[in-house]
This record gives C-alpha cells, structure tokens and sequence, in this order.
C-alpha cells in the first residue's frame, strides 16, 4: 500500500508545485545576493538653527529605503509618499555605534 506523501509525489500537480517552489526559491537567493546595498530615503520637512554651533541645518524625515543590486538595477519602497513635488533625497544608512556605553545612548534616543 502506498503512503499518502507516495500519492502526492505522483500527482501531476503537486509536481507543478515542487517546482514552482523550487524555482521561486531560487529566484530569492539569486536576489539576496545581488543585492549590493541600501540607502535611506528620506524628505526635507524644514530647517532649524543647532543651539550648538548656530548654524541653520535641514530636518529630514525618513520615507523609505533604496535597494542597488550588483547588476544595476534599483528598487524603491516607500513607506510614505512625499506632498508637494518634495525632492526624495538618499543618503546610506548611519553606522550602529559598537561599544555597549555608545549602544545604550543610541537606544535611548542620543544619536
């Protein structure tokens, strides 16, 4: 008597199956390791002067990601949409800090 997984493998559409997930699996590792890397997009929403130094500095807000793969393509996901022909302005991600001092500042909101 056959098993239920015997069946299965001898039905024309689970074969169909095994290899769409095969070729769909191999589609995402091809592009994991395309994939080159990322950068920030973000928005200029307004300008204010550091208390600091006085100076007058841009306030970005940050609207998504870019994605640049090794064959020169770009992918862009937006989590939200610019309003008023706002310039999209890319800039790569901030190094996280590497000591625990510096990583607990970083969590708590000093950056």
């Amino acid at each position: 008597m056959k098993t239920s997984k015997q069946i299965l493998e001898n039905m024309t559409l689970y074969k169909q199956l095994q290899k769409y997930k095969d070729r769909t699996m191999n589609q995402q590792q091809n592009q994991t390791n395309q994939l080159q890397k990322t950068m920030n997009a973000t928005i200029v929403t307004g300008e204010y002067t550091d208390r600091q130094t006085g100076q007058k500095k841009k306030s970005y807000l940050p609207i998504g990601k870019l994605f640049i793969y090794n064959d020169g393509g770009m992918s862009l996901k937006l989590d939200a949409l610019p309003l008023h022909g706002q310039n999209i302005v890319f800039y790569p991600p901030k190094p996280k800090p590497q000591n625990q001092q510096a990583n607990q500042n970083y969590n708590n909101g000093y950056r």
